[in-house]
């Protein structure tokens, strides 16, 4: 993961962390998703996840920021700031520029293909036509 719940904690900080979050796996799950996002963009350019060191600490930035809007969003009536909010746009923004090929991130390697690698599988056991008649 590019960030961790103690990344995300510090972030928030402990007080608000606690009151969001009455489980540390809630808190995965949210940056979880907010990496999914990050990845699900920077796959049309890079290999994913993005190891190199050069890119890490950005990348930890932007899934704290994307994080940020599904840890309010858990709290009833929670609203974030204008900043945090002025942050995710620019996140997303950045995201797009990546996807577009006006943004690159240093040390990151290049997905070759431009495309999402797919991986070989063997043939599905349960099909419609063998379970016909159950």
């Amino acid at each position: 993961m590019y960030a961790s719940p103690a990344d995300l904690q510090a972030r928030l900080g402990g007080s608000i962390f606690g009151e969001i979050y009455s489980s540390p796996q809630n808190a995965e799950n949210d940056l979880a998703e907010a990496q999914a996002e990050i990845d699900g963009c920077l796959a049309r350019r890079y290999r994913i996840p993005v190891t190199a060191p050069e890119s890490l600490e950005l990348l930890k930035g932007w899934t704290l920021t994307l994080c940020e809007e599904r840890s309010f969003s858990r709290a009833a009536g929670s609203c974030y700031a204008e900043k945090v909010a002025a942050r995710i746009a620019q996140v997303r923004k950045y995201l797009a520029e990546i996807m577009a090929g006006d943004f690159s991130l240093p040390g990151a390697e290049e997905n070759p293909s431009g495309a999402i690698s797919l991986i070989a599988r063997d043939e599905p056991l349960f099909t419609r036509n063998q379970l016909k008649g159950y």
